[in-house]
């Protein structure tokens, strides 16, 4: 039997799209972290970034937590945000006490300037 090169390029498309139709394996629960960072400016501008970091995780990026001023719990995915607690560290492997623990409803002010982290731990109650 033969086909020609659209059939076999329609049937190789319809055979991916039908995998990427299927739903994914649950991905592993995470808290959207907002990074702040006081430009320290007359005019109170700040940047903002957020961040994906894995629930019972350490989370670690130099870039990111090199100056940081105020750490927000936005929201997070697989897990009810109302049961996630995230807590500042210096060092990074989740040791030594950076700042206050944060939850939805109370972020961590670090400093009016910036502060280096070290790394974030997030958790579930």
């Amino acid at each position: 039997m033969l086909f020609s090169t659209s059939t076999v390029a329609v049937a190789a498309l319809s055979v991916l799209s039908l995998a990427a139709a299927q739903p994914a394996a649950r991905d592993a629960p995470e808290a959207y972290v907002t990074i702040e960072k006081n430009l320290g400016n007359a005019f109170g501008d700040v940047c903002q970034k957020t961040v994906r970091v894995p629930i019972g995780s350490v989370y670690t990026n130099v870039e990111d937590l090199a100056t940081v001023s105020t750490l927000r719990l936005k929201g997070a995915g697989g897990v009810d945000v109302q049961t996630v607690t995230c807590t500042p560290y210096k060092n990074n492997d989740g040791t030594g006490t950076g700042g206050l623990p944060f939850t939805k409803e109370t972020p961590s002010y670090l400093s009016t300037n910036t502060v280096v982290v070290g790394s974030i731990v997030c958790k579930t109650e």
